[in-house]
């Protein structure tokens, strides 16, 4: 087999993975964060008890079919659960390794860094941490086109953060585009769809500050409408413990979630890294969270010091658009107060 060839059959491999098990694989590294990426062809698979013996069987079909021959070894890794490394090969000569482990469960975090579109040299070093943070950014600012555009080329998601009243009042602060609570539907209405105009490659949407604005069911209400008529998913920031944000998304049948972590109320590297290590004992209790950051250089440089730590605790990292749809986030909820 050409050298050239292996990459190609790698990524079959993949998306065969995938496609077996949905939901319930994860295949690690770094062309699972960038798919336009060449994929390796020695990675890692975790799978839960639930798929990993289809999953097996299939990547043993699919060896056939390649004419590969396949070396097993499928060992107890305790607890009853297994592992198994898939030693893939042509005419003796290796084409890809596969180590296929059984978790209990699959660990996910989304991390958004909101308030993008100001700041373009932050936009860049968010890029090369080459991990798929989700990327928040404010309708009508100086770099609000070329970020998001730049953001969807290089394979992250991309939201609205749409701009709502704060308690504080402070209108100069939310900039163009801000739902305030004075206004009616059809206001509400002209304003989301003329922000999500804006800001191209939208997925999801989150609150730009709101304190005041998210404890208004109605007007949530509203809102929800209009993003559910264009069949985005909603991530209550939660600035305010009081928020209806939430119940109302899901009231309107949105994929929805929340906040469980700020990153960075304060601005620096030992407090944000204290903020990831809560988040990750959230993901280890509940088995998934969501954090917001901001693209502050010390949050920055946090991350880039925490998201390999992450990788090596076998939590994933995924784009916003996945936690939002996984089953079991139904059953949580924020909790009383804002953390």
């Amino acid at each position: 087999m050409r050298e050239a060839h292996r990459p190609d059959l790698a990524l079959r491999f993949r998306r065969v993975i995938v496609d077996v098990g949905g939901a319930q694989v994860w295949v690690k590294g770094p062309a699972h964060r960038y798919p336009r990426q060449v994929p390796e062809t020695d990675f890692q698979v975790r799978a839960t008890p639930a798929v990993y013996p289809v999953l097996l069987s299939s990547l043993q079909e699919e060896a056939v079919k390649d004419h590969l021959s396949t070396m097993i070894s499928d060992v107890n890794d305790g607890g009853g659960l297994h592992r198994a490394t898939l030693d893939l090969r042509q005419r003796g000569q290796p084409i890809i390794h596969i180590h296929l482990r059984e978790v209990p469960r699959l660990l996910r975090a989304a991390i958004v860094i909101d308030d993008m579109g100001n700041d373009l040299d932050a936009a860049h070093k968010l890029f090369d941490l080459n991990y798929p943070v989700t990327f928040s950014v404010l309708p009508y600012r100086r770099f609000t086109q070329i970020v998001a555009q730049e953001a969807h080329r290089k394979g992250h998601e991309v939201m609205l953060h749409l701009p709502m009243e704060a308690d504080s009042g402070a209108r100069e602060m939310l900039g163009q585009g801000s739902i305030m609570i004075h206004m009616n539907a059809a206001e509400v209405q002209r304003v989301v769809e003329s922000d999500l105009a804006s800001v191209p490659y939208v997925s999801g949407v989150n609150n730009h500050m709101g304190s005041r604005a998210t404890k208004d069911a109605p007007l949530m209400a509203d809102v929800m409408k209009v993003l559910a008529a264009h069949r985005l998913y909603f991530i209550d920031s939660r600035t305010t413990a009081a928020s209806a944000a939430l119940d109302q998304a899901r009231r309107q049948h949105l994929p929805a979630f929340y906040r469980a972590v700020f990153l960075d109320d304060t601005q620096s590297v030992p407090y944000t890294l204290g903020q990831l290590q809560k988040f990750r004992h959230i993901v280890e209790q509940q088995g998934v969270a969501l954090a917001i950051g901001h693209p502050h250089p010390t949050t920055i440089a946090a991350l880039a010091e925490f998201l390999p730590e992450l990788e090596e605790a076998d939590i994933e990292l995924v784009p916003a658009s996945q936690i939002v749809r996984l089953p079991e986030i139904a059953e949580l909820h924020p909790p009383a107060r804002r953390q």
